[in-house]
């Protein structure tokens, strides 16, 4: 996918370094549980819920020398702006056309050797108990597997854990992934829900 700020030469290292230490010395750990990183994935994050998590997860991310892409609308493309979204690691999507958003996005992963691409399937930083399922139409597609990345506030660590390859059945991997991340704790807990912890307006 090119040079980003991610894999640029003395900056990356940079703040590889800068990240490691924030982590230390707040008592956070970095997590790769992967034998080896995919060259193409979707990786999702959760959970979602204040710009803190993601603060953190950038950190991880830094950390474990991983070189992400995020799909961000396509009408903030202009320049110079353009440049810097993808030097960030930024893909334009149209966000209009849902249904072929994910064959758009699936053919970007033809297209490229190298592409790690975040989603977080929960949409929003408000507790939403279904999630988003267009991560796993995305990997599907593209016939790619979904990496599982998570925060735990209550254990101090973040990073990946494991590596899911979509079965064709949504309904079973999805309850998978939900298993998986309903013991961990975001920095804003009561914004986490999913089907087996209900929003409390849901309840």
């Amino acid at each position: 996918m090119g040079t980003t700020i991610f894999n640029t030469p003395i900056l990356s290292p940079i703040l590889r370094w800068l990240s490691l230490t924030i982590l230390k010395l707040m008592g956070w750990r970095a997590i790769n549980n992967l034998p080896h990183v995919p060259r193409k994935a979707v990786m999702i994050a959760a959970p979602h819920t204040s710009n803190w998590d993601f603060a953190l997860f950038l950190m991880i991310v830094f950390a474990l020398r991983l070189n992400l892409n995020v799909l961000i609308k396509h009408t903030v493309f202009v320049f110079p702006i353009g440049i810097f979204l993808r030097y960030c690691g930024a893909l334009p999507v149209d966000r209009r056309a849902a249904g072929a958003r994910v064959l758009n996005t699936a053919k970007m992963f033809d297209e490229n050797d190298d592409m790690l691409l975040l989603i977080t399937p929960e949409g929003t930083r408000s507790p939403r108990t279904e999630w988003k399922t267009g991560f796993y139409r995305i990997a599907e597609a593209a016939g790619v597997p979904v990496l599982i990345a998570y925060v735990d506030v209550k254990k101090k660590c973040a990073g990946l854990d494991y590596a899911m390859t979509p079965s064709g059945d949504v309904e079973a991997d999805m309850a998978e992934v939900y298993a998986f991340y309903d013991d961990k704790t975001g920095v804003v807990a009561r914004n986490y829900a999913s089907p087996n912890r209900p929003a409390p307006d849901d309840q």
